[in-house]
């Protein structure tokens, strides 16, 4: 199906819904109470927030809810819809970015909840319908355009944009433009993870902000600090961290700390591990845990925004990066973990960023052939040629690799620059010729799993300077372990791996005997 078509389909089902039929609402007498309709009818046990967000979308045209992660946002939203539906007698509609969101998230919560009590109403994957006056149904957002939405209005109409952060400034426009009738309710509600978007501009105007210190799941255990920070109480420190400073499993918790009021939801050891692995200063602390947008810093060798651009680029036309790619030799990038850092390698293609992973360190005199093991299976799989920084342990990796054949070059950091006037070292070279890969949109980033929001804080969270002479530098490595709470091992390694390999210089001949 073209897109010309899908448009068609999309205005044709927002059109056919305002053929209004004559019908009542079977749980009228919650037409005004949609926390009793939720908490009464459906049997959902209701946070302050959640109830906050209810009373406002009953009350309000507007309501933007900026929330982190696993606070019950999408079970809340499925919810209003059965609310608007089977107690308004309205329209619902729902849009999110991804089918998956659509039909298994929010619509998924729809269907389970519907079929749990045998509510009224017809059920589909993606709708319900009670009459042709009273119903709801979703489609994805990235399916359709402004267009889609011109022209659908209806006096009790509700538009909930699920993951809001992901929904254009284009959709949200027309999405808004519907929403025009004094009884119609408008809700965005997403996590906070990308700033400059449509959805950060909506909640400037106002907003319901969600973090998860007052979750029940949580609350219990957290207070804040002098510096505005959650910690731990010292007695439930004391209970649930062991010697190391990492969280026990769940089961050998004291029978005073309970686990999980609410299944499922936002959990103490969720935090931690975020804590640990990201840093309170990272975009994912600040987004999934506080509930607040991230800043992006211009001292970043690499803003957020640039990063998740290029990730972007590739969604949207893979095939062209794939081209772009074809003809080029894979290029590795080798960070050999020292002191308990971790081992990192990239893979490039061309301009593609296919790859980045880790694995950690043990502390033990096989770091090193690890480390060279590592990057010798890569190699093995897909020819190139891998550049590893040789200061260090890392000159021990690079010469098992030249023993073994492989095309390894090695670099050091501290070394003069091929352009001194500029740059203070040849780190700080390399580095900014990825930054201007990114801010000049030259590069793409495939899918990288877990790894992906940890690179992304690795390049964010290392900053760049100027010596007294003007020349660019990269901070140094104590200020953003600081600053991350870790070493930025992967970023270093993709930062290795963009560097272009020498070109090799043909062989002199031999110089000519002298007679002398």
């Amino acid at each position: 199906m073209g897109r010309a078509e899908r448009l068609d389909k999309f205005t044709t089902l927002l059109e056919a819904a305002f053929e209004a039929d004559s019908g009542t609402a079977p749980y009228g007498e919650y037409e005004n109470r949609p926390v009793e309709f939720i908490t009464e009818i459906l049997g959902f046990q209701l946070t302050e927030q959640q109830i906050e967000i209810c009373e406002s979308v009953c009350t309000n045209r507007e309501t933007n809810v900026q929330a982190s992660h696993g606070v019950g946002k999408t079970m809340l939203s499925s919810c209003l819809v059965l609310w608007w539906v089977l107690a308004v007698g309205g329209l619902a509609i729902t849009t999110a970015p991804t089918k998956r969101q659509v039909i298994e998230l929010l619509w998924g919560e729809v269907r389970r909840t519907h079929k749990r009590l045998n509510l009224p109403g017809e059920l589909g994957q993606t709708f319900l319908r009670l009459t042709e006056d009273a119903r709801g149904f979703g489609f994805t957002a990235s399916d359709t355009n402004s267009n889609a939405f011109q022209g659908v209005h209806h006096p009790q109409l509700l538009v909930i944009e699920d993951e809001a952060c992901g929904i254009s400034q284009d959709i949200d426009e027309g999405a808004s433009s519907c929403a025009t009738g004094a009884q119609n309710r408008f809700l965005r509600v997403g996590n906070p993870i990308e700033p400059g978007g449509a959805f950060e501009k909506a909640c400037k105007q106002s907003h319901i902000r969600i973090p998860v210190w007052q979750h029940p799941n949580v609350a219990w255990a957290y207070e804040q600090q002098e510096d505005g920070s959650y910690r731990l109480k010292k007695d439930v420190a004391a209970a649930l961290l062991d010697e190391a400073g990492d969280i026990r499993p769940p089961h050998e918790w004291p029978d005073w700390c309970p686990s999980d009021v609410i299944p499922g939801a936002v959990s103490i050891t969720w935090i931690e591990e975020a804590r640990a692995k990201y840093g309170e200063g990272s975009a994912y602390w600040q987004s999934r845990v506080c509930g607040l947008f991230p800043e992006d810093s211009a001292q970043s060798i690499v803003p957020r925004t640039w990063f998740l651009a290029a990730r972007a680029r590739y969604d949207a036309n893979p095939e062209y990066w794939h081209k772009q790619a074809k003809v080029q030799r894979y290029r590795f990038g080798l960070d050999v973990g020292d002191g308990g850092d971790s081992h990192a390698l990239s893979q490039w293609l061309g301009p593609l960023l296919w790859k980045a992973h880790a694995i950690p360190t043990k502390g033990d005199q096989e770091d090193v052939t690890r480390a060279a093991g590592l990057a010798i299976a890569a190699l093995r799989e897909t020819s190139g040629n891998i550049h590893i920084d040789r200061g260090g342990c890392g000159s021990g990796a690079h010469a098992i690799l030249k023993e073994q054949g492989y095309s390894s070059t090695g670099v050091h950091w501290g070394e003069a620059a091929r352009d001194p006037a500029q740059f203070l070292n040849a780190k700080a070279e390399d580095y900014w010729a990825v930054r201007e890969a990114f801010r000049k949109n030259e590069v793409a980033i495939a899918p990288l799993g877990q790894w992906e929001d940890m690179l992304m804080e690795d390049f964010a969270g290392t900053h760049w300077e100027l010596t007294s002479v003007g020349k660019i530098r990269i901070e140094d490595k104590a200020k953003t372990r600081k600053r991350l709470k870790r070493s930025p091992d992967i970023g270093d390694s993709v930062v290795l791996g963009f560097r272009q390999p020498p070109i090799p210089q043909p062989r002199r001949a031999p110089a000519a005997r002298s007679n002398w």
